[in-house]
């Protein structure tokens, strides 16, 4: 049975990743910023096909991840090493981060009438849900409660949870063969991708939403798993640049006339999830004169992602009256220096050391 491992691009460097996975970061935190603020409109700027580019952003977010958990997995098929190098990357900034918002931010910030030391259980169930992902993204009383928006300081950081999820679940189907397969996983992003369209329509049309978190978990998962299926059958895609167009252009071309012409249905967001994935994964691997500029880039994307929430809230709650662009392009300026400072200070030396570290263990 062919399998995952039967792929031309594992050892192929990612010159462009990190490049692509900033403009999907920068177009999600200018969702965000465009409507945080209470002066600003009911829906995010450069939203289209029906739906918000924060949501479209997430999504190809989580497709980038499968691919990239099972192009990890084919290289080194430990599950072990790829569960670790993840923790590596992400766990260490979320925790600097979220130090700084029960530390800093908090006793700055929290409304009066209780002391910091009075706060410390609460504060400190507050760093681990949030570091452990039991409850990432989750309002901290007393700090900003009177927002406009939500009353979180990390609102964007939700997503840990179910991204912890998949890894572990992807982690477990490796080590026991089920994912080697590329037919499986084909046949499970086919499944989730329905399910997801199937369960999300019937809810809308009968008025029910109790099963949210289930629709939550779909809507995240099939976006995963169509990544890792992407991994596993790109050898099948087009090879030739009008064949690539041609695709590109039948996913959006499909998607629009879904929007415009035919009744609703979520099957316009996957198919609007498909283009743009397929996009950023032919802009990663094809090496082309007018992207040299994006090869090599530094790994601030977490520290972006991390921080765009808590900088747009307290920009806010410091200058009640900025709202549209003027609280885009400060948003993005002060949180892509967070980032680029973070990353030097923290991500970078513990990429590095993990790297090393990784490459001795033992394989299982």
């Amino acid at each position: 049975m062919p399998t995952v491992n039967d792929n031309k691009w594992v050892e192929m460097p990612l010159k462009r990743l990190n490049a692509v996975r900033t403009f999907v970061v920068a177009l999600i935190a200018i969702g965000y910023a465009s409507t945080m603020s209470h002066l600003g409109p009911n829906q995010e700027f450069l939203r289209h096909l029906g739906y918000d580019p924060s949501w479209f952003g997430i999504q190809i977010l989580f497709c980038l991840s499968g691919y990239l958990a099972l192009r990890s997995l084919s290289r080194h098929g430990s599950s072990l090493r790829y569960l670790m190098s993840r923790i590596f990357r992400n766990v260490p900034l979320l925790i600097a981060y979220t130090f700084a918002a029960v530390s800093v931010i908090y006793p700055v910030f929290c409304a009066p009438g209780e002391s910091f030391a009075q706060s410390i259980p609460k504060l400190s169930s507050y760093f681990f849900k949030t570091v452990l992902f039991i409850d990432p993204g989750t309002q901290l009383p007393g700090l900003l409660d009177e927002a406009k928006y939500m009353c979180l300081i990390q609102g964007a950081i939700w997503t840990f949870k179910w991204g912890a999820i998949a890894h572990i679940c992807m982690a477990l189907g490796w080590r026991f063969g089920l994912l080697k397969s590329k037919h499986v996983l084909l046949g499970l992003a086919l499944l989730a991708t329905a399910g997801y369209i199937a369960l999300t329509f019937w809810a809308v049309n009968s008025g029910r939403d109790q099963l949210a978190p289930i629709f939550l978990a779909l809507r995240l998962g099939y976006a995963f798993l169509a990544g890792a299926a992407l991994w596993g059958w790109q050898n099948k895609l087009p090879k030739t640049a009008h064949g690539k167009i041609t695709l590109l252009a039948a996913l959006m071309g499909s998607a629009t006339i879904h929007y415009f012409v035919l009744p609703w249905t979520p099957l316009i967001e996957v198919l609007g999830t498909a283009f743009w994935t397929y996009a950023a994964v032919l802009l990663i691997q094809t090496p082309m004169k007018f992207t040299n500029w994006m090869n090599n880039w530094p790994n601030f994307v977490l520290g972006l992602y991390i921080g765009n929430w808590p900088v747009c809230q307290l920009l806010i709650k410091t200058y009640p009256d900025m709202h549209g662009w003027p609280l885009i392009y400060i948003t993005l300026g002060v949180t892509t220096l967070l980032a680029i400072l973070t990353h030097a200070a923290i991500s970078g030396h513990i990429n590095r050391w993990a790297a090393t570290a990784l490459r001795r263990e033992v394989t299982i």
